[in-house]
């Protein structure tokens, strides 16, 4: 019984560490200014695109992932909102079922669950801590995103530490893709080059 009481006083521990640290940090930060970081070589009279800079995020363009809408009716704009709507549900299911696999096996629940994931119940709670620090970086992020002024965005964090981030927007500048993978960086860790962006409209 003691045991469990402790891995649930540190699991909450851990969240409300993660709620401070948002409350205090999430707003703040430097994002990409010429001064700091230099000019960025994205001229067209460079000819240099996002994927010729060693180590940068990957943008891509999805601004034809809407084609064959008809933009009279504002049928696009539905399509793109239930675009990121489904996308953030189909993701938010997907953690619950893992949450709820890796709780059954932390709390000792199944033994059968256990087994067939291969997992002590150590490396579940870890899991399901990794899990919900994923989830609370993808929230902040899409907030930050969307405090800069986009009307919505989509952040995925796989367990390899790569990042996926979509942004409704008919394109994207060279800042813009800069801000976006800061705000990742700062909020994941992960490498830039393990950042990819991509805008849909």
């Amino acid at each position: 019984m003691k045991r469990k009481q402790i891995i649930v006083l540190g699991l909450v521990l851990v969240i409300i560490a993660v709620g401070i640290l948002q409350y205090n940090y999430g707003g703040v930060g430097e994002s990409y200014n010429e001064e700091t970081y230099g000019k960025l070589p994205l001229t067209e009279a460079s000819g240099k695109g996002y994927e010729d800079i060693p180590g940068a995020a990957v943008y891509v363009d999805g601004s034809s992932d809407t084609a064959n809408v008809d933009a009279e009716s504002g049928d696009q704009i539905q399509q793109t909102s239930g675009y990121f709507a489904q996308a953030r549900m189909e993701r938010d299911r997907v953690r619950s079922r893992q949450k709820e696999e890796l709780k059954a096996i932390v709390d000792g629940a199944s033994e059968a669950a256990e087994a067939s994931f291969d997992l002590t119940a150590a490396e579940a709670q870890e899991q399901l801590v990794n899990i919900i620090r994923r989830s609370e970086a993808e929230a902040t992020i899409e907030t930050l995103i969307k405090q800069r002024g986009f009307e919505d965005a989509l952040a995925y964090m796989s367990d390899t530490g790569s990042v996926d981030v979509i942004v409704k927007a008919e394109s994207l500048t060279a800042i813009e893709v800069a801000n976006i993978s800061d705000i990742v960086v700062r909020h994941t860790n992960a490498e830039m080059e393990n950042i990819t962006v991509k805008n849909v409209n």
